[in-house]
């Protein structure tokens, strides 16, 4: 059973791996995972209180037993006389939900990429799936095309195999062009949040310009990881998988077959159950059901 920890840091490891804080007089000593050291690094000093909740499993680590840290609570410094808070899980909360809340609509989106076995072959997008809904979640646009490689003259067998599509999908695809036109248009429309699962779409929307010699149509800061949000939110530290997550929230969507379009749609469903949840609307212990799961947060 993972345990609650507060108290001042009593030093700091050169690398901010190690934390030591006295407890009953006695130093215990605690690890940060790389996630943390890149968040906090610049607030972990002597002195700051912490409060976080650790594994009771310990281990050895720069000749010490240490416990992992799993999610951080509060972090709060004291400088000249007044009380500095530099982090607090409750605040983070409620920065999480006005950054949605911000936006009028939100878009859906989950891609497909090429296979390919050749490594200097740059993978390009060939399915996208979107779903456009308004604040209200009714949906008023969706979107579901294969697209047509620009630079690979054929998808391989692996490729097809692996989203259970055959090549016609694909020859008979629009082109990248036509896809970026007419997600041009709504973007500009109606100026949404995009809402995703996980990094790897948005990197791949990126490579797109570069193999396509065309101007950015996404805003970088209107991307929401929806993966990311639920971390941080519920404040765990373990990369859930869409359908393992979907799962976890009772949300019926069998097994996963890779179609960027349904893909979508189960985002947008993990996100309106996660919206009902963070508003009140709904009762639902997310780190319990985590825990029955039996994954490690």
């Amino acid at each position: 059973m993972p345990r609650v920890v507060q108290g001042q840091i009593y030093k700091v490891s050169v690398d901010y791996k190690l934390i030591s804080i006295k407890q009953k007089n006695k130093l215990e000593f605690f690890y940060l995972p790389p996630r943390f050291v890149r968040e906090f690094r610049n607030f972990l000093y002597s002195g700051v209180f912490v409060r976080f909740i650790c594994d009771t499993k310990r281990f050895r680590i720069k000749h010490h037993s240490a416990s992992r840290i799993i999610a951080f609570e509060k972090i709060e410094g004291n400088r000249y006389h007044r009380k500095i808070s530099y982090f607090d899980q409750n605040v983070a909360k409620l920065n999480i939900l006005d950054r949605i809340d911000k936006y009028n609509y939100r878009m859906f989106m989950d891609l497909e990429l090429t296979l390919q076995h050749a490594k200097d072959v740059r993978e390009e997008i060939i399915q996208i799936g979107a779903i456009l809904v308004n604040r209200n979640n009714e949906i008023i646009w969706t979107y579901n095309e294969f697209l047509k490689p620009t630079l690979i003259e054929q998808v391989s067998k692996r490729t097809l195999k692996f989203l259970n599509i055959s090549r016609d999908s694909i020859d008979n695809g629009i082109s990248y062009r036509t896809f970026y036109e007419e997600i041009r248009v709504i973007l500009l429309r109606y100026q949404p949040c995009i809402i995703i699962w996980g990094e790897s779409d948005k990197n791949a929307l990126i490579n797109s310009y570069n193999i396509n010699n065309v101007a950015p149509i996404f805003r970088d800061e209107d991307f929401i990881n929806m993966q990311e949000v639920l971390k941080r939110y519920f404040n765990f530290n373990y990369e859930l998988g869409l359908f393992t997550c979907a799962k976890l929230l009772n949300i019926e969507c069998g097994t996963q077959k890779h179609d960027a379009y349904e893909d979508a749609y189960i985002t947008k469903e993990i996100f309106t159950r996660f919206y009902k949840i963070a508003k009140g609307e709904l009762e639902f212990d997310f780190i319990g059901a985590l825990k029955n799961s039996g994954v490690t947060y």
